[in-house]
């Protein structure tokens, strides 16, 4: 954890992978009168974990935390546990290949590569909006489904399920790219990140977990669809039937 002063007041949390954050965006930031403190991804989230907001105590929350291009599973935690649990602005830095997996086109994400005058502003504007009273649930509707994904609970009319949150980080992704084929390299990239080599027999059975929920016959599923030998596909009006030879037998949440 590395801390720098300058005259400023406007204090930023830098979240990074790593041993070390981005020196580029930490000198950037100080050299425009920004306070930064640079934290391990791994610290943040345990400290969340344990409900300890790192630096609270003292009193020095940040205006702002930026999540620099961080593993997109742990990412994707940490950016809820910090909407819920501080209320406070947040700067996703992205690469362009992982914007898709956010679903957002909204001035909380910022896509590499950009221009020092495109991150200047973008932090002024966050800054200067302040911090949220309440933190917004990000809501999916798609056809008959509507999706909590802080609450991790999908509903279907009256029906209610419950789900894991990787089953949940899963079906947003594929809810938010509705219409569109999401390769299986990714969904396993993005849902399982830096933890232990997943096997794509992981993926299928998170699929075929999903489809017992979705589908009326998830053995010919009509919104998860497979597209054979590059990925899966949410079809917003449950269209034709997908036949999956494997179905869903024996299968249980």
């Amino acid at each position: 954890m590395g801390m720098t002063s300058p005259p400023s007041g406007i204090r930023i949390w830098v979240v990074h992978e790593g041993a070390a954050a981005d020196a580029h965006l930490v000198e950037t930031l100080k050299r425009h009168r920004f306070m930064v403190e640079t934290i391990a991804t791994d610290a943040l989230l345990r400290a969340l974990r344990n409900r300890r907001a790192h630096g609270a105590a003292a009193g020095e929350k940040p205006a702002l935390i930026v999540l620099d291009r961080l593993d997109a599973s742990r990412g994707l935690e940490l950016h809820q546990h910090l909407r819920r649990r501080l209320g406070l602005p947040v700067l996703l830095i992205v690469d362009r290949e992982d914007a898709a997996m956010w679903g957002r086109q909204d001035d909380g994400v910022l896509v590499a590569p950009f221009s020092t005058r495109r991150l200047l502003h973008r932090i002024r504007a966050m800054v200067a909006a302040g911090p949220k009273e309440i933190v917004e649930e990000e809501i999916i509707e798609i056809g008959p489904f509507r999706l909590n994904t802080l609450r991790r609970v999908l509903q279907r009319g009256d029906a209610i399920y419950c789900l894991t949150p990787k089953q949940c980080r899963l079906l947003a992704i594929l809810m938010r790219r509705a219409g569109h084929v999401v390769p299986r390299r990714d969904l396993i990239r993005w849902v399982w990140g830096g933890e232990t080599p997943v096997r794509s027999r992981t993926l299928d059975v998170h699929i075929r977990w999903l489809r017992r929920i979705l589908e009326e016959d998830p053995a010919h599923p009509r919104y998860l669809e497979t597209v054979r030998h590059v990925g899966y596909r949410f079809s917003a009006s449950g269209g034709k039937p997908d036949p999956d030879p494997r179905g869903a037998k024996g299968m249980a949440m």
